[in-house]
């Protein structure tokens, strides 16, 4: 029998249409993941190199097959597919998908950090996460998703009405 495992990602977008890319990138992401619930879209500022259009961030999960790497290779090749070119740290970008958590692993290799090592300090992913599983528990540090987002600044993070 094959593992279903569960994982959560966050997607993000700040170049071109961003709306059709999060659609698209999904669409794509359903090839390798049943995706069970998507987080509202959310428009966020810039973090860390603040030149450069707001975002739409979403997060959604689902059950995959596909073992942490895999799900890492795949979602790179999505990104490449829909116009992601490499450029400077945390630049702009058309899609961007991290892998937040899958099961309740912590994982460390050259290429893939789990959970994702900066999810807990923005609110960018905590605001989503926490609208679609509240009580999802970060493997490192046994805090909730709700806890974690109550020690980040929900400063530049708007609700918007943008549908998938």
């Amino acid at each position: 029998m094959v593992t279903q495992h569960t994982v959560y990602l966050a997607l993000g977008s700040n170049l071109g249409d961003r709306q059709t890319l999060l659609r698209a990138a999904i669409q794509e992401l359903q090839q390798i993941v049943d995706i069970q619930r998507i987080s509202s879209i959310y428009e966020t500022e810039p973090v860390g190199y603040l030149n450069q259009p707001r975002f739409f961030n979403l997060v959604c999960y689902g059950k995959t097959t596909c073992t942490p790497q895999e799900l890492l290779k795949r979602a790179k090749a999505i990104e490449q597919q829909l116009g992601r070119q490499p450029s400077v740290r945390n630049g702009p970008r058309p899609v961007d998908i991290d892998i937040l958590l899958y099961d309740t692993r912590i994982l460390t290799d050259n290429t893939l950090i789990i959970p994702h090592p900066r999810m807990h300090e923005r609110a960018f992913v905590l605001v989503p996460l926490t609208e679609i599983a509240p009580d999802v528990v970060d493997p490192r540090s046994s805090s909730t998703a709700q806890e974690l987002l109550q020690s980040v600044s929900l400063d530049g993070i708007t609700r918007t009405n943008v549908q998938l």
